[in-house]
């Protein structure tokens, strides 16, 4: 095929050995990747045909739509403004495979993974690095070598620690060696192609002084730490240096490496793949960021961290609660497993403990604080008005919602209170918003809330004083836990002006498997499948005003 600016060149179609499951490929020279869009690095065209039911019975018409595909890219690959747009619609993905040509050409190992924690940038920012670099045993390495083989690094902007964020994340392993950064936004109109991307320091330089008005220099500023590193003793020690350049909310990195003669050669630049670890990203990929953010300014008190406040806890962190104290006093047994996100693993652990780190752990930009304390005590001692944003009482027992009703002005002013609660065999969960305009009364009517009224011995009786539970499985408490949590939400998120009761009920014929002697509501559904259910939203005044 012949191009009026790159020549004649051979393609070639081929069927792949399990055709029509997949369609027919189209491959280029290699040597086309980041030339042309939708070429990869081993010169496969990205032709955007899907294969099709259709394609068993007509095999020859998916072969001449993947031919029409490939007819209309050459048209179009001669149109340069064409090209530019497709590099730039998908500048991400050709950022990938021009940094690992750069590596297959140059022959440079780079880290295995490079993270940056974002925050929102307007001008030229500092921030501090942290590699961690994996020994290889009887290999000799240079400085610039060692850099590079760094098993991870992760930077951050200003004075925020890098190596807190690893140790907070399990990602510190390995030798820790210190770092700099240099963060630069890119103008979100300007053009971010192959042709656009450094291969050189100069080439770097150039970019980083047109995109900050010629205010910075990376050569200047390689030269100051250099020279402060050098008053400071660390020269034999080289600190790791990156440039962080920003367009929109992607990141792309460029590791400095040292001159191979200090003081003789310049420094080599590597393009690098970043991913971003922040929690705009992480939770919510910097869609609907108002609402995100919002939340990350409340501070929520846990009680309860068994089978339903543990996954409630975690679907709120993950939804950007920033801030969970998680209060109980009990410890992990081995017959919690069946329904909580705890394993045998946590043993004789305390709940609020393990969770409060599995949380902190696994989820970006959260906070928590385990209290492994008597709701009583904590509520009645220690609280006090505008300590919190929201109460959620998870624990289902009737003295834990007393004392919250006895204690909340004096504790939490006129913060909302939550209660939640599954009924046995999970069959139904409430939520309750209790606000201080109408707040939850002190004689507990909770039999007011329930689809059901259950017989006394329903409660699964162990050999062991006070000793017991409500049989139901993990699947019934995770969806309670779903449903709470978006009910939860919403009172955080200022969208409930009244005191609320929410209940979701499963249906009769449910209640009919059980053979469980119950006194049923209206609330219970009637339908004819186990698998129904249904969700009733009612005011918690019209709840308690009905006798």
């Amino acid at each position: 095929m012949d191009h009026p600016t790159l020549g004649a060149h051979i393609v070639q179609l081929a069927i792949t050995h399990d055709f029509p499951a997949n369609t027919p490929q189209v491959y280029f020279p290699a040597s086309l990747c980041l030339k042309l869009p939708h070429i990869e690095e081993d010169g496969k065209f990205c032709h955007g045909v899907d294969p099709s039911p259709n394609d068993y019975d007509d095999p020859c018409k998916v072969i001449d739509e993947v031919l029409k595909k490939l007819s209309q890219f050459w048209v179009n690959s001669i149109n340069p403004a064409w090209v530019n747009a497709e590099f730039q619609r998908e500048c991400l993905a050709y950022w990938s495979r021009f940094c690992y040509l750069f590596y297959r050409k140059n022959g440079m190992p780079t880290p295995r993974s490079v993270c940056a924690v974002l925050m929102p940038i307007t001008q030229v920012t500092e921030g501090r690095l942290a590699s961690y670099r994996a020994k290889e045993p009887g290999r000799a390495a240079s400085r610039s070598d060692k850099e590079l083989r760094s098993t991870r690094v992760l930077t951050t902007m200003g004075s925020a620690d890098p190596h807190a964020v690893a140790l907070q994340h399990g990602w510190s392993t390995g030798t820790l060696v210190r770092g700099d950064a240099l963060w630069v936004p890119l103008a979100p109109c300007s053009s971010w192609t192959p042709k656009d991307w450094p291969q050189s320091l100069d080439e770097l330089e150039s970019l980083v002084r047109m995109a900050s008005g010629d205010k910075h220099s990376v050569k200047e500023w390689l030269t100051e730490k250099t020279e402060q590193e050098a008053k400071e003793k660390t020269a034999g020690r080289y600190r790791s240096k990156l440039i962080v350049l920003v367009q929109g909310g992607t990141c792309y990195g460029y590791l400095i490496t040292p001159s191979f003669i200090p003081y003789l050669t310049a420094p080599s630049i590597v393009p690098v793949e970043i991913e971003r670890v922040d929690a705009d990203w992480a939770l919510a990929r910097d869609y609907d960021l108002t609402l995100l953010r919002g939340r990350r300014n409340k501070r929520v008190l846990m009680i309860g961290c068994g089978s339903l406040g543990a996954p409630i806890a975690e679907l709120l962190a993950k939804s950007g609660v920033s801030e969970l104290h998680l209060a109980d006093k009990e410890f992990f047994s081995i017959e919690n497993c069946a329904r909580h996100v705890l394993g045998a693993e946590h043993i004789g652990m305390a709940k609020a403990s393990v969770l409060a780190d599995r949380i902190r752990r696994q989820i970006p930009g959260v906070k928590t604080k385990p209290l492994r304390v008597l709701a009583a005590d904590w509520v009645s001692q220690v609280c006090s008005p505008g300590s919190y944003d929201l109460i959620i009482d998870c624990t289902g027992e009737s003295s834990v919602r007393t004392v919250l009703s006895r204690f909340r002005e004096r504790a939490f002013g006129d913060v909302g209170i939550v209660h939640v609660w599954l009924e046995p065999f999970g069959a139904a969960a409430h939520t309750i918003y209790a606000n201080s305009d109408l707040p939850w009364p002190y004689d507990d009517p909770w039999e007011r809330v329930n689809a059901a009224h259950w017989p006394q011995d329903v409660r699964v009786k162990l050999p062991a004083c006070s000793s017991g539970f409500n049989p139901y499985g993990a699947a019934d408490a995770w969806q309670a836990a779903g449903f709470a949590a978006e009910r939860i939400l919403a009172c955080l998120n200022l969208e409930v002006p009244e005191s609320m009761v929410w209940s979701w009920v499963r249906s009769s014929a449910y209640f009919d498997k059980l053979n469980v002697e119950t006194g049923r509501t209206e609330l219970i559904p009637e339908k004819g499948s186990i698998f129904d259910s249904c969700y009733v939203t009612r005011s918690l005044q019209t709840v308690l005003a009905d006798e």
